[in-house]
């Protein structure tokens, strides 16, 4: 073997997880989802006789609520899943440096997300809690999940563009896994306080791991074969002999120095 073609087998397929990085990165996503937890945790004990209506209600009963519970439920699922959100984002990107070079332009743009998601929920809640406040708690789960989902997906496209489709793969069965689990748990546990404290655990402790499975698999398969399938690079179909254009960032204007260039001159 040629070492050309050591280098472009190297070069295929996302960068190798080792098993230490495998590890921690499920540790962080999991740890982000508790940062979150813990601030439900807290709105919930200072808002806990409002919060009755959806931590008591029993199967089959029809409860509409005030819209103050419905006002104090949206703050706490938004602030939760937010910090959750930026903290898991911002502890999994330092499991690999290398990997996630724009992190602080990938948590800028989770909180805007964050902010553009809860507007579009807010009906959805008012809507569900005026129902039946059973419901409510599938509004809750879904604004956990979509979060969440987008999340990860902007840390994937933002710093890692090239192998951004390997991360929309990966999140998208992690957040079908994470969606199983919750589902699997809601028919075991009946308290509506723990599925919904252990939310955002589950979910970006699913996404850490269910992702880097993925990206190991997909590493494998890419390198086994000599051929980078999901390599934005890649081009199939009628776009086959295209040329891929890569935009260049533009140069970023620099001041002038006045002052050196009246030097110049008079010198």
């Amino acid at each position: 073997m040629t070492e050309n073609t050591e280098t472009k087998v190297q070069e295929l397929g996302p960068g190798r997880i080792s098993f230490g990085t495998f590890l921690l990165k499920i540790l962080a996503g999991a740890a982000g989802g508790i940062a979150g937890s813990l601030i439900l945790v807290v709105i919930f004990v200072l808002a806990s006789s409002i919060l009755t209506p959806i931590t008591g209600a029993q199967e089959g009963d029809i409860i509409q609520v005030s819209p103050i519970f419905t006002f104090i439920l949206m703050m706490m699922i938004f602030l939760s899943s937010t910090v959750g959100n930026i903290m898991s984002t911002w502890l999994m990107a330092l499991t690999e440096r290398g990997k996630y070079t724009r992190i602080a332009s990938a948590i800028s743009q989770v909180f805007i997300l964050s902010m553009i998601i809860f507007v579009l929920m807010v009906p959805v809640y008012f809507i569900t809690s005026a129902t039946n406040v059973n419901i409510t708690a599938y509004a809750v789960a879904l604004h956990i999940i979509i979060s969440a989902q987008v999340s990860a997906l902007i840390l994937e496209i933002v710093s890692n563009y090239r192998y951004a489709l390997v991360g929309v793969y990966g999140i998208t069965f992690s957040v079908l896994t994470s969606a199983g689990i919750m589902f699997g748990l809601a028919g075991i546990v009946k308290s509506p306080q723990i599925l919904l404290f252990v939310a955002l655990p589950i979910v970006w402790g699913s996404i850490a791991f269910v992702q880097s499975i993925f990206t190991i698999l997909y590493g494998w398969i890419a390198r086994t074969y000599d051929k980078d399938f999901l390599s934005t690079q890649t081009v199939y179909g009628s776009d086959y002999g295209k040329e891929v254009e890569v935009e260049e960032e533009p140069e970023t204007p620099k001041a002038k120095d006045e002052e050196g260039a009246n030097f110049l001159r008079h010198n």
